[in-house]
């Protein structure tokens, strides 16, 4: 399929209704539908030979050759960002003298915080030391690391999205990293807002206009003889920044309700689908949120700018604005937004008033652009009404590389617990912070903003069915024919020059909740908005995550201890329901050095202790031991995402004795 994306002009029904009760009917979506078939493409792009190395499903081999003290050089120093000469093989196309470096902000200083991870998110910018230098026509591309994202998909799902309303946006696929031939991780691969971008999608003339970059705050608000410092020139000149200027300065003085000037300055179709993409799939850290960043504004030689998305790898509620997720619009409003799931349409922001972001204000108070911004959302809409279908294959396809990732954030378990729908899982709530750090967790400094937040409530759910150790990996190396093996993992991560690229568990923390959970539930809260058919959510097996009338009312009070060692419990703590004490199974399995698999399909817990294979099914009150049936006293449960079942029972199935002392309330564990 070619990846060239055209510039479409768009003639779409001017609709005078603006309020929240906007009824979605069959006549008008068949009118969209004909607009866009009739609609005159005005695409003035190049096609790029690199184009075919960005399918979205693609995995391709990324194979970087460092010198050993330049590689020490950037792990010990990475917010540097200094740029390193190496050699490198993208896809089998080989190339010297190209510009290797760490990339970006907030998630990079929180990296370069950890004590226990060294993956950082890579530049490689191929025209950096020999200017007539291209991979194929690319000159940059970035590599992310899918921070705060246990499912890998965020960032892929959102660009797919954009597209599939006829957006400019990069192209993505995803990349096996090699660092002097060890398997560093699985990556997210983007091509970068560049030249060879804005060529592709803007044609030869590109270099005529100028590209503009954001930081955090970037609310486009007009400030008389204001300097506009958030926003940096990237490519091109723009003496004064005086096209900015103009671009900021018409967008504010738009008449109330009317057009001004606004499409002398702005390409206004790029700014709706950018904001409707941002309000469908709920990504906050961007300009319809508190921080205003993660976008890019590119003006041809006329002054006329047009919205570039960039960085959504906290999609899919994977980022809480203004604070946990519950932050309210603020003065002036109307509608309170509670979270991402149930965001209005009508008000698309969060963290942060209607009147704070002009470009969503003053282009929706219009009534024909509001039309139009309506449209895009019934179609992303439309979208997301395959997505747990488009999840489910993507997974297939990634699942072998995100188990054989050495370096992963997350564990295989939050991976599987990410991509699939739980009824008790966390829909309202993006990345938290304020709570326990995990073990290996404590010496990391808290993202720039999120200083001493409270935990969402539920957020809890964010983390998967017990776990934050991944299933022993076969070590191994790349296949001998040259091509990637899914399973490989290179050996002892210490071996690197200066580097701890260990997996970075105490993220567990920092996780984004679980992106069909989110999908799912914020499909149907839009087809209610929309006034369309409601997709009724997925029936599950869970039993409610909530609190029973036998479950103790301080279960925090309950100790477990392993040959006299304090076993700790993140995210869950042990109960005691109708006289059983219920315990999350992984952290007991990991304190005696059980290997523990989990099936999110058939939903079962797979232990395996020396010669013992203990299988354990959701809400049975049976389980396998080597085979043989046996009861349960109370069936296993689901709280917090966490599978708890009868400490007794599970610990006699391994072959451990179990003692209770009623005066410390403690559970002794101790090996046979």
């Amino acid at each position: 399929m070619n990846q060239l994306l055209r510039k479409v002009a768009v003639t779409a029904l001017s609709v005078t209704m603006v309020t929240s009760s906007f009824a979605w009917i069959g006549g008008q979506q068949a009118y969209a539908a004909e607009n866009r078939a009739t609609a005159t493409a005005s695409s003035t792009g190049v096609t790029q030979a690199y184009e075919s190395l960005f399918q979205t499903d693609n995995i391709i081999d990324v194979k970087i050759t460092i010198n050993d003290a330049d590689w020490q050089s950037m792990l010990e120093s990475p917010m540097d960002k200094d740029y390193k000469q190496v050699s490198v093989e993208v896809d089998g196309n080989k190339l010297d003298n190209v510009g290797f470096s760490t990339k970006g902000n907030m998630t990079l200083r929180s990296v370069a915080s950890m004590e226990d991870s060294d993956r950082y998110s890579f530049r490689l910018k191929f025209d950096k030391y020999d200017k007539t230098q291209t991979l194929l026509g690319l000159d940059k591309m970035v590599l992310n690391n899918n921070y705060t994202d246990p499912s890998y998909m965020r960032e892929i799902l959102h660009y797919e999205a954009l597209r599939s309303i006829g957006m400019d946006v990069p192209m993505t696929n995803y990349v096996n990293l090699y660092v002097n031939g060890e398997l560093v991780g699985f990556y997210t691969g983007v091509e970068a807002v560049d030249d060879s971008y804005l060529e592709r999608n803007y044609g030869e003339d590109y270099e005529d206009g100028v590209l503009y970059d954001t930081e955090e705050k970037s609310y486009l608000q007009y400030e008389e003889d204001g300097e506009y410092s958030t926003l940096s020139k990237d490519l091109g000149s723009d003496k004064d920044k005086t096209k900015l200027k103009n671009f900021i300065q018409a967008l504010n003085e738009m008449p109330e309700g009317e057009k001004g000037d606004i499409e002398s300055v702005l390409d206004v179709d790029s700014a709706l689908q950018y904001i409707a993409g941002n309000t469908v799939l709920g990504n906050y850290d961007s300009y319809n949120g508190d921080k205003g960043h993660n976008y890019m504004l590119y003006s041809d030689a006329n002054g006329k700018f047009t919205v570039v998305p960039w960085d959504f790898n906290m999609s899919f509620n994977g980022y809480s604005a203004g604070g946990g997720g519950r932050g309210t619009a603020t003065t002036g409003s109307t509608t309170t937004n509670t979270n991402a799931t149930n965001v209005s349409i009508d008000e698309p922001v969060l963290g942060i008033s209607m009147e704070s972001v002009p470009m969503i204000n003053n282009l929706l108070a219009v009534p024909e652009y509001k039309g139009k911004y309506l449209t895009y959302v019934n179609e992303l809409t439309d979208y997301l009404e395959g997505i747990q279908d488009r999840i489910t294959e993507l997974s297939a396809k990634i699942r072998s590389y995100v188990d054989a990732d050495p370096t992963k954030f997350y564990t295989t378990e939050q991976f599987e617990s990410n991509i699939v729908y739980s009824a008790n899982g966390d829909t309202g709530s993006g990345m938290g912070g304020g709570k326990t750090p995990p073990e290996g967790f404590e010496g990391m400094t808290p993202p720039e903003g999120m200083e001493g937040m409270t935990p969402p409530e539920g957020m809890e759910g964010m983390t998967p069915p017990d776990g934050t150790t991944p299933p022993t990996r076969p070590s191994g190396t790349a296949a001998g024919d040259g091509t990637t093996d899914p399973t490989a993992n290179t050996g002892d991560n210490s071996t690197r020059p200066g580097g701890n690229f260990g997996g970075g568990q105490g993220m567990s923390s920092m996780a984004s909740g679980s992106i069909t959970t989110f999908a799912l539930n914020r499909l149907a809260n839009l087809q209610e908005q929309l006034g369309r058919e409601v997709t009724p959510l997925p029936e599950t097996d869970e039993q409610p995550d909530n609190t029973t009338s036998n479950e103790t009312t301080d279960p925090a009070a309950i100790s477990v201890t392993v040959d006299g060692q304090m076993v700790t419990f993140p995210g869950q703590e042990p109960l005691e329901v109708s006289g059983q004490v219920m315990i999350p199974v992984n952290a007991i399995f990991e304190a005696v050095g059980a290997e523990v698999t989990w099936n999110p399909t058939a939903k079962t817990v797979t232990a395996v202790l020396n010669d013992q294979t203990f299988v354990l099914k959701i809400g049975s009150s049976t389980a396998t031991v080597n085979g043989t049936s046996v009861e349960i006293d109370s069936p296993a449960i689901i709280k917090n995402s966490r599978t708890l079942v009868p400490v007794r029972f599970i610990s006699e199935a391994l072959g451990l004795k179990v003692d209770w002392d009623q005066s410390t309330a403690t559970v002794k564990i101790t090996s046979q």
